[in-house]
């Protein structure tokens, strides 16, 4: 089954790059340019989310919180995407699963998807069949 992504960010030209590298990976790609359609639930439910901190509309960490607390999507792996040099920390502070600095190394990012992707699939089989 194709995994789908779902990238949040409102850079045009950062919004093309990860449609180009995760297409081209094989991933089903949704580019969401405002926060407030996440919170809003305007998208469909993605295998795993890649947000920029910096987003119109909302800050990307409050999205992060939002996704890790509700139960419908608590359990989708979040990668927050910034070039503060703070993602660190305050990504773990919101919840999110892992984080990249930009600018961003290609392989390292298919790397880190496909990492999360996995272990996603793996975490849903042993959910569906451990009783």
């Amino acid at each position: 089954m194709i995994k789908r992504i779902l990238v949040a960010d409102d850079d045009p030209g950062i919004q093309d790059i990860f449609k180009i590298i995760l297409e081209s990976a094989g991933y089903i790609v949704e580019i969401i340019s405002n926060g407030e359609d996440v919170l809003g639930d305007k998208y469909t439910i993605p295998d795993l989310f890649l947000l920029d901190k910096r987003l119109s509309g909302i800050d990307g960490i409050d999205i992060c919180h939002h996704l890790k607390s509700q139960a419908t999507t608590a359990h989708i792996p979040v990668i927050m995407i910034s070039a503060n040099p703070g993602i660190g920390i305050l990504s773990v502070e919101a919840g999110a699963d892992d984080f990249i600095e930009k600018p961003f190394d290609i392989k390292h990012l298919l790397k880190m998807v496909k990492t999360y992707l996995e272990k996603k699939t793996l975490d849903d089989t042993k959910f569906r069949y451990d009783f």
